[in-house]
C-alpha cells in the first residue's frame, strides 16, 4: 500500500488524496516511509486519565472544592452559582471548569428542579456502602412467592450479610407487614449480632417508624436505594433470582407452609453447598464464620500436588481462587472525586 502511495505521490497526487483512496492513514504512511525513525514505542504505557498532570489541583485544594459543593448555604444553588460565590467568598482557587469537573466526578450535577414522578429523575444521591467485613453490611427486601392460585401469593422477607452473601434471617408470611420486619430483625440481631448498616429499597415498610426505631436503638445505620433504581439493591436482588431460578423451585408453592419448608430447605443448601462466585467458591457459610481460608488453603495444597504429578498438563501452577474482599453497593463510585 504504501509503493501505491509513493506512486501515486510521483504522478502528482497529494500524499493526503493517495492515503484516502487507498484507505491507508497518512500517519502510517510516514512512520513506514521513515522507517519508524521518528517513532519511540513507550514500554508501559499510561492511560491518559492516571497520567500525573503537573498543573493538577492537589488533595487538599480539591478537599475545599467538596467542602464547598457539600456547604449547605450553596444547597439549592447551581455548580455555576455556587461556583462564582465560592470565588468571591475566597473559598477556591481554581477555574470554573475546574470546579465543575470535580463536581461532575463527585456525582453533585444536574437538573434539581420540580419534575413529574414519571420522568425518570431522582433526585437523592447515589447510595454508597462499604461491606470489607462480615457483620458491616445487610441487605434486604421482600419479594412475592405464588401460591396455588392466582390471587395467592406469600412474601419472601430475606436479609443477607453483603461480605459473605449468607441470609442471617428469613421470613414468609401472607403480607407485608411492619411487624413482621421488626421481630425478623430483633431475632437476627439476637443471633448474628447488629451490623454496621442495613440498607433496602423504598418500600414503606422499609421506611416505617417503628422499624426506623428499632435500628436507631440497636445501633444500625439505615441505607435506602434511589427510587425506582433496582441497581441500588443488587445483592437481594441477585439472591432472589439464585431462589426463583433454581431449577427445583416449584411454579407455585401448594400452600405457605410448602413454601416456608422448600425456601429452609434451599437456604440451608445455599448456605452450606453453594460455591459463590463472588467468595471465591466459598460457600456463604464458610465465609461468614471465617473458615474460607482453611478452605482455600487446602485447595491450594491439593492443586499442587495434583501440578506436581501431572505438570505437563499445566501452562503454569494453578492457584485457588483468592478470597473474597471488599465489597459493597455502589463503591465502583466516588463522591468524593
Amino acid at each position: 500500500m504504501t509503493d501505491t502511495v509513493r506512486s501515486l505521490h510521483s504522478a502528482g497526487v497529494t500524499v493526503a488524496a493517495a492515503c484516502a483512496s487507498v484507505g491507508l492513514p497518512r500517519s502510517t504512511f510516514y512512520r513506514i516511509s521513515q522507517q519508524y525513525s521518528h517513532y519511540r514505542r513507550v514500554p508501559s504505557p499510561v492511560p491518559h486519565a492516571d497520567r500525573h498532570q503537573p498543573a493538577a489541583l492537589t488533595g487538599a485544594e480539591k478537599a475545599d472544592v467538596l467542602a464547598v459543593l457539600t456547604d449547605e448555604q450553596y444547597a439549592n444553588l447551581s455548580v455555576v452559582q455556587t461556583y462564582w460565590r465560592a470565588l468571591d467568598a475566597g473559598k477556591v482557587s481554581c477555574s470554573q471548569r475546574t470546579f465543575y469537573r470535580i463536581a461532575r466526578s463527585a456525582r453533585f450535577v444536574g437538573d434539581r428542579r420540580r419534575c413529574k414522578y414519571n420522568t425518570g429523575k431522582h433526585s437523592r444521591r447515589t447510595p454508597i456502602v462499604h461491606a470489607g467485613a462480615v457483620g458491616e453490611l445487610w441487605s434486604w427486601d421482600v419479594t412475592e412467592l405464588r401460591g396455588p392460585r392466582y390471587q395467592d401469593r406469600y412474601k419472601l422477607y430475606a436479609v443477607m450479610d453483603v461480605f459473605s452473601r449468607y441470609p442471617v434471617a428469613w421470613r414468609i408470611e401472607y403480607h407485608e407487614k411492619i411487624d413482621h420486619a421488626v421481630s425478623m430483625f430483633t431475632q437476627a440481631w439476637a443471633t448474628h449480632g447488629v451490623p454496621g448498616t442495613v440498607h433496602a429499597d423504598n418500600g414503606s415498610v422499609m421506611r416505617s417508624g417503628p422499624l426506623m426505631a428499632a435500628l436507631d436503638s440497636a445501633g444500625a445505620f439505615a441505607s435506602f436505594s434511589r427510587p425506582r433504581v433496582s441497581d441500588d439493591n443488587p445483592f437481594s436482588e441477585s439472591l432472589f433470582k439464585t431462589i426463583k431460578y433454581d431449577l427445583d423451585c416449584p411454579v407455585q408453592f401448594e400452600s405457605i407452609d410448602h413454601a416456608r419448608e422448600w425456601t429452609r430447605a434451599f437456604f440451608h443448601r445455599y448456605s452450606t453447598q453453594h460455591r459463590h462466585s463472588g467468595l471465591g467458591r466459598c460457600t456463604p457459610e464458610q465465609v461468614h464464620t471465617g473458615t474460607a481460608i482453611q478452605v482455600r488453603r487446602q485447595r491450594q495444597l491439593t492443586l499442587d500436588h495434583y501440578y506436581q504429578q501431572h505438570p505437563n498438563r499445566f501452562r503454569k501452577p494453578p492457584q485457588a481462587p483468592p478470597l473474597p474482599t471488599a465489597t459493597g453497593i455502589n463503591t465502583h463510585l466516588s463522591q468524593t472525586g
